[in-house]
């Protein structure tokens, strides 16, 4: 079963990782975030069909479209962590890991496909 979440549990994640409750800059930039997991080739055919793809999403979109005014990599991450834990499939990033992984994606380094590969990775075993 494929975990589903909204804005509101973005905002919830944002809560709990940001100083002062990081204010949205761009409504339309977190609602894509919040979509984005959950888009369909097809009605009812995921087209992110690995939870930590779908996790992936998270990061990579928090760090393209920054829909917050501060703190999008740590909101990101977090949302991609608490996903893979909601999903059942928590992770453990090796210290120092998810900030390289986000220096990689700012840099374009790294996209969308190493971000779930090495969200994969970490799973705990």
């Amino acid at each position: 079963m494929i975990l589903c979440v909204d804005a509101g549990w973005i905002l919830n994640v944002q809560i709990e990782v940001s100083p002062e409750n990081t204010p949205v800059r761009d409504w339309g930039a977190l609602y894509c975030m919040a979509q984005r997991h959950q888009y369909e080739r097809f009605a009812g055919e995921t087209y992110y069909e690995e939870t930590a793809t779908r996790a992936a999403s998270f990061l990579h979109t928090a760090l393209l479209l920054q829909p917050f005014s501060d703190y999008n990599a740590a909101i990101g991450a977090a949302c991609a962590e608490t996903y893979m834990a909601d999903s059942g499939e928590p992770v453990a990033p090796p210290l120092g890991a998810m900030v390289n992984l986000v220096r990689e994606l700012r840099s374009g380094e790294a996209g969308l496909l190493e971000t779930a590969l090495r969200l994969r990775d970490w799973k705990v075993k």
